[in-house]
């Protein structure tokens, strides 16, 4: 620290001091200098050692020089993992596969028609079985009387109840049959029972479609035990009925015991041109009408069957 009051220092002696200072501290830079690269170059020749003088001098020692920019994206690029790239699997192309068209019902019935026979009704139209007293009962969408099956599922029962019925238990065997036939059927059936002698009459006076649920099935046992027998044999009137209802029959059932006009054929065909429905044909005991039989059988597409004497009659 100065005293106060001296004299100033001239400006050359300031400027000599400071050049001796400078000249100082460059001698000491120098010296640590090649001391550093005398200590580098002996390491070098030490590491080099060969056993020749020669090689043991130190050669020029070359420094890489690199930017800040470039040593910045090297350390960058050391550090990163770059993942395995994984080769894309090519995808399988799956074969187009054309819509079906699905045929129509028109034409699988029209298929069907081509490998069925137009006028293969149910049956077998000109057909005799001898048969005794029916088991009753049906399958789906069938019913069975004296044996005779048909398929559907409305029923119309055309039964004889002329005075010849009277004879013979035969009027006892035909409740017996209808009661089997009607209880038979399936709850989701119709059915209407006509009876004829000189005239024609619905069961107990009910003439629409009654259906054969337990309901029908119990007014059945009812109105057929109260069946009686009297008069000529006229079916004709029956099978006006018969025709007149709506929906119409699917199926009919025919049955007699006697002799009935030649014309009642010939009026079946006509009230039945429109619908073809088969006509199951039933002669009870009696042949007599036997022809006419399987002549309204044949024109309907329907069976002719024989059903001989119940069992036990005289």
């Amino acid at each position: 620290m100065p005293v106060t009051g001296a004299a100033p220092v001239p400006f050359d002696e300031r400027l000599l001091r400071w050049i001796r200072r400078a000249t100082v501290v460059g001698l000491a830079v120098s010296l640590v200098v090649h001391l550093l690269g005398w200590f580098i170059a002996a390491h070098l020749s030490v590491g080099r050692g060969d056993g020749n003088p020669a090689a043991a001098m130190p050669g020029p020692v070359e420094f890489a020089v690199m930017s800040q920019a470039e040593f910045a994206e090297l350390e960058q690029s050391s550090l990163s993992y770059d993942s395995p790239s994984v080769p894309e699997l090519a995808q399988e192309t799956l074969p187009e596969v054309e819509a079906l068209d699905m045929p129509t019902e028109a034409e699988i019935t029209g298929s069907l028609s081509e490998l069925v026979p137009a006028d293969l009704g149910v049956g077998a139209g000109d057909v005799e079985q001898s048969a005794g007293m029916g088991e009753g009962g049906s399958g789906s969408g069938s019913a069975s009387f004296f044996g005779v099956e048909a398929t559907g599922s409305r029923f119309v029962y055309i039964v004889d109840t002329s005075g010849s019925m009277a004879v013979g238990g035969k009027l006892e065997a035909l409740q017996r049959e209808l009661v089997k036939s009607i209880e038979g059927l399936l709850e989701a059936a119709d059915f209407l029972v006509i009876t004829y002698s000189d005239s024609a009459l619905p069961l107990d006076g009910k003439s629409s479609w009654v259906n054969a649920d337990d309901r029908g099935k119990r007014f059945a046992r009812r109105a057929v035990a109260n069946l009686r027998s009297g008069g000529g044999t006229q079916p004709s009137p029956a099978f006006g009925l018969a025709f007149a209802m709506r929906p119409p029959p699917e199926a009919i059932y025919f049955m007699t015991d006697g002799e009935f006009p030649d014309e009642v054929a010939n009026d079946i065909a006509a009230l039945n041109a429109e619908y073809k429905v088969p006509v199951h044909c039933i002669a009870f005991v009696s042949r007599n009408s036997e022809d006419l039989m399987r002549r309204i059988a044949k024109q309907s597409g329907g069976t002719y069957t024989f059903v001989a004497a119940p069992t036990g009659s005289p």
